[in-house]
């Protein structure tokens, strides 16, 4: 994580330093980003990275931090607004995700952090930072669930659950969002909605 001296940065330096570094995870692939490039295109001496940020890894995990955050936040209140209904929930949530992304921001921090992901699906530091995820989503929307009308029975079923929709949901958004037309990625998430919601056994 960032120093202490990161943070008492002014706002803007830390953002310019931020945007130069999402920039760069998202042209290449994480074991060809340079830390070189990052601190060219951000102005900063070497030796006041590291006074920032331990190393590479330290950086790109905290970029994925700020994301996930950020989906969890979405999350919680798109199940605030569906008065805890899991599918109503992640219905609006690739749409309200799409209006983020779309336009101006479909160039912008957004789109950069979704060409992050993909560029780097598999990678050791991704899967940690998914691990991470994992445990803070479920500790967030737990207690904001209905839980009386999902036919799951236990905390570990619930669990079990959310990561399966978690595992279809992901991919889903980091190809809509990017998507010039949504549409189709949009009506084939809602079918794999139905069919959770459904199951598969007659």
């Amino acid at each position: 994580m960032p120093t202490d001296t990161f943070f008492r940065l002014p706002e803007s330096k830390r953002e310019t330093l931020l945007r130069c570094a999402r920039q760069e995870f998202a042209r290449v692939p994480y074991p060809d980003a340079s830390i070189n490039r990052i601190i060219h295109s951000a102005g900063i001496p070497r030796g006041s990275f590291y006074m920032y940020f331990e190393d590479k890894s330290d950086l790109f995990l905290y970029l994925m931090d700020q994301f996930v955050d950020a989906f969890i936040e979405t999350v919680c209140q798109l199940l605030e607004e569906e008065n805890g209904n899991l599918f109503l929930a992640f219905q609006g949530l690739f749409d309200r995700l799409w209006v983020r992304c779309s336009n101006s921001c479909r160039e912008g921090h957004a789109a950069e952090v979704i060409t992050i992901l993909r560029r780097n699906a598999g990678m050791p530091h991704t899967m940690a930072m998914g691990q991470s995820y994992g445990r803070r989503f479920l500790s967030q929307i737990l207690p904001r669930l209905d839980r009386s009308i999902l036919a799951l029975e236990g905390d570990e079923e619930l669990e079990n659950g959310l990561r399966i929709l978690l595992s279809v949901t992901l991919p889903m958004l980091c190809e809509g969002v990017l998507a010039e037309d949504s549409g189709p990625i949009r009506a084939r998430y809602l079918s794999y909605l139905t069919i959770l919601k459904r199951g598969m056994l007659r």
